[in-house]
């Protein structure tokens, strides 16, 4: 048979009666919450009564206790929530809809939100974001890997680590003769549902991007590194498309007016945009030539002319013809 509690763990069970099962919207009184007790706590209404009036006189628990008038009772409930319902809903469906955390990582942690609020408010946490091509990606170790990269960047230690791809064979490949890469870690990058990490890397001395689901055997070396102070994190991403390296340029490219919108998106309304015509405007901008950006560019077909630089658009220009001989019969 359980033995009754004793006062410090009947006041920490009046605690989690309140948060569990109170908010605004839903106060208990002293005998709800006495009734909701564990049947073996042999505690009577009277020293809930006092605990009660302990928490509310307390500067460190949040618990208020509202009564309309003298004579009628109080009615309590838990006001420390961290979280109001609507931030809750964000941080699910920001869970659900990232790819690289695996289904049963991902339910685990919309039930551990649950608990963040209340029992009745939990229940409007049900219906779950709807995510088109919801696949998560299979990548085992990609949760504890991006830990682990936060930390070297964090204490500014030396990344180790394999890295490769995918063949036409659907087998992973390592790169670099299987040998480790060793990486000065600048940052952690989210683009495309995916994870990238900016660091230099040693061998080349350049900055180079990673995808981490792409990693392997990842270290967090002893080795400290000396960040470089002239390099900016956001305005190196601000530059790429589709997260691949390459030279810098400036850019110039008419568009439709139709891609007014497409343009904001990548580059913000603070972009280098002016009219030019009645239905095109010009965009001048820096990027780095990469085939990302080619590609980015490509997508938009007839809508899209670059005419600056000139390498960019002589590439262009060989895109256009294979794409052209491709469909040629």
């Amino acid at each position: 048979m359980p033995k009754s509690i004793n006062a410090r763990e009947r006041l920490l069970e009046v605690i989690s009666i309140l948060e569990r099962n109170t908010d605004k919207e839903d106060m208990k009184t002293l005998h709800e919450i006495h009734a909701m007790l564990p049947e073996h706590a042999n505690v009577g209404v009277g020293t809930v009564r006092e605990d009660l009036l302990t928490l509310e006189d307390s500067n460190i628990y949040p618990i208020l206790s509202v009564q309309e008038k003298v004579g009628l009772q109080k009615h309590y409930h838990y006001d420390g929530r961290l979280f109001e319902i609507h931030e809750l809903r964000l941080l699910m469906d920001a869970i659900s809809a990232a790819k690289f955390i695996p289904q049963s990582e991902t339910n685990g942690l919309l039930m551990k939100i649950r608990k963040l609020t209340s029992k009745r408010l939990a229940k409007q946490l049900n219906n779950e974001l709807y995510v088109v091509n919801d696949a998560k990606y299979d990548l085992g170790e990609v949760t504890k890997v991006v830990e682990q990269l936060h930390t070297g960047i964090q204490d500014q230690k030396l990344i180790a680590f394999k890295y490769g791809r995918y063949g036409i064979d659907l087998k992973f490949h390592l790169s670099n003769n299987e040998d480790n890469y060793w990486v000065k870690p600048h940052g952690l990058v989210w683009n495309s549902d995916r994870y990238y990490l900016v660091g230099e890397y040693i061998a080349e001395g350049d900055i180079r991007q990673y995808r981490v689901d792409r990693m392997r055997s990842v270290q967090v070396t002893d080795e400290s590194f000396v960040p470089d102070p002239d390099f900016n994190l956001k305005d190196h991403v601000s530059k790429m498309f589709h997260m691949y390296g390459g030279e810098p340029l400036t850019l110039e490219a008419v568009f439709s007016n139709k891609l007014i919108n497409v343009v904001i998106d990548r580059f913000g309304t603070d972009a280098n945009i002016q009219a030019h015509g009645p239905d095109t405007f010009v965009l001048k901008t820096r990027a780095i030539m990469s085939d990302g950006l080619v590609q980015w560019l490509m997508r938009f077909g007839h809508r899209v002319k670059v005419v600056h630089p000139e390498t960019l658009v002589n590439q262009m220009k060989e895109e256009a013809i294979k794409f052209y001989e491709n469909y040629k019969e």
